[in-house]
């Protein structure tokens, strides 16, 4: 097993039993003690080095929310700090905030810059245009080389002359170089971790439950023991059903369905249904009977929702993820001491670098295999009610056509076996399902439209039954009625509800 020191081993303890000391219940307080970790992780876990990172009486109390923008510098205005200096600005604009659009200076007419990058810049003579935000998006431009045609040099954002990369290239390092490893292990620890845990999550969120398939998924989501030697395991194990937003329903029609399934309040399931529009996804109920949230799933999806059961602990470290993440967020902007720029490097190094998995890693392919989602049932059920339409008997149709074709594929294969060209045989088994498909779909069309497709179709067509009066839209001679299309079958009349819908519609 890899060497890890005393600190990063007390790390992965601590990210490994957080669920259990919250008995799996994310709360303010479980956010606060993992932030007050990380921040005392950064820190080499010495009070004198926690000072570089909160000046003097900045540091937050310990029931308090330890955010590290807001203690070096006004939260709303931390990017006109020294430390903002060679970045971009990023100010949000808020509604009533005045704009600056430079026309001499911008690329087009979306790039502005705000108040005090303006006040800082030098506009003298150029074309400007001052507006007011309505408050709905945009940021200051100022620092983005590619808004500008012509510099923009900002007196709060513009680097220095002599701050060249290699400037300070062969000196000592600023900072004890036991701090700077406590803050690369640290970062590149919780990277490691985040990878762990959202490995192990289901990408495919609509795949059919089970008693069997959700235990499994609980086993495989367990902490390997390369890094947390080993994973706590719960008896009994608590589970957790979680609700999703798919921007199809209104909040009170999930409200409904949340305060029919579950049994609880209107009020309590206008919560749920505001914290699923709000992040995305909502734990609507706790418990430790299987079966029970099964129950509750299935109600709640009866109006096409998408709903997931994992184990509590795991949905603890998808939480635990989330603030993580915005951890990352806060401290890279941030300075350490004097070095301004430690944080935001080290980030970007360990990202980079390769995932050191601490888990089984059970999901960690992604792409579309599998996924059954509400769009594509709907498109499937869409098309298959336009075959019919188009094809009124098209399942004899299509069993004969798959006889014609299955004789086929035999010829084809005896033709190989005759064969004495000595060639390879190729093995396509990933296409060959699709090429059936096209193959059954081409003689179909020519079936129906009265070409010959060079198949032996016609020798096998009597072994399927297709009734005496199966009647196609292709089928017989086209002829063009009294309004000028042609007409839908033979028994189309001028006074027919589709000719009175064709009618209307020009």
């Amino acid at each position: 097993m890899e060497h890890l020191s005393t600190q990063e081993q007390q790390l992965c303890d601590f990210l490994k039993t957080q669920p259990r000391v919250h008995n799996n219940r994310y709360t303010e307080s479980a956010e606060n003690a993992l932030l007050q970790a990380l921040f005392w992780s950064l820190a080499c876990g010495r009070p004198d080095y926690l000072k570089l990172f909160f000046p003097e009486n900045t540091r937050p109390l310990p029931n308090a929310t330890w955010k590290l923008r807001r203690a070096q510098g006004n939260s709303d205005g931390d990017e006109f700090t020294e430390a903002a200096r060679g970045k971009a600005c990023g100010h949000i604009f808020k509604a009533g905030e005045a704009t600056y659009r430079c026309k001499t200076c911008s690329q087009d007419d979306t790039c502005v810059l705000c108040s005090h990058c303006y006040d800082a810049s030098d506009h003298t003579g150029h074309m400007v245009y001052v507006s007011v935000s309505l408050g709905n998006s945009g940021c200051c431009d100022c620092g983005d080389p590619e808004a500008w045609k012509l510099p923009v040099h900002c007196s709060i954002h513009t680097p220095h002359a002599d701050d060249s990369p290699n400037k300070d290239k062969g000196k000592a390092p600023t900072l004890p170089q036991d701090l700077v490893e406590a803050i690369r292990m640290t970062i590149g620890r919780v990277f490691d971790y985040i990878c762990d845990v959202i490995s192990c999550s289901p990408e495919q969120l609509r795949l059919p439950k089970s008693r069997e398939t959700i235990l499994l998924d609980e086993k495989l989501s367990r902490l390997t023991s390369r890094y947390y030697q080993g994973d706590i395991v719960e008896e009994p194990c608590e589970f957790a059903l979680l609700l999703w937003n798919d921007e199809k329903h209104t909040v009170n029609e999930v409200r409904d369905q949340v305060a029919r399934a579950c049994k609880v309040s209107i009020a309590e399931g206008m919560q749920r249904a505001n914290e699923t529009d709000d992040i995305g996804r909502s734990i609507v109920k706790y418990g430790f009977d299987v079966d029970d949230l099964l129950h509750v799933s299935k109600v709640i999806e009866q109006i096409k929702v998408t709903v997931t059961i994992r184990s509590a602990r795991d949905t603890f470290r998808e939480q635990m993820c989330g603030t993580i993440i915005e951890w990352l967020s806060d401290i890279a902007g941030c300075s350490v001491g004097p070095d301004h720029n430690i944080l935001r490097q080290v980030i970007c190094e360990e990202m980079l670098k390769e995932w050191s998995t601490g888990s089984e890693a059970s999901n960690k392919f992604v792409g579309m295999k599998g996924i059954d989602d509400h769009q594509i049932e709907d498109n499937a059920a869409f098309n298959n009610i336009s075959r019919g339409l188009m094809f009124p008997d098209a399942a004899a149709w299509r069993a004969a056509a798959l006889a014609a074709n299955a004789r086929a594929d035999d010829s084809d294969d005896d033709d190989d076996e005759d064969g004495d060209d000595g060639d390879a045989e190729v093995d396509e088994d990933d296409a060959s399902d699709e090429d059936d498909d096209d193959e059954v779909d081409r003689i179909m069309m020519n079936l129906v439209g009265g070409d010959d497709d060079g198949s032996d179709f016609g020798e096998g067509v009597a072994t399927v039954v297709v009734p005496v009066n199966a009647a196609f839209s292709f089928q017989g001679t086209q002829t063009t009625d009294a309004d000028g299309d042609i007409d839908m079958n033979a028994n189309d009349t001028e006074t027919s509800p589709m000719e009175e819908s064709e009618a209307t519609m020009a």
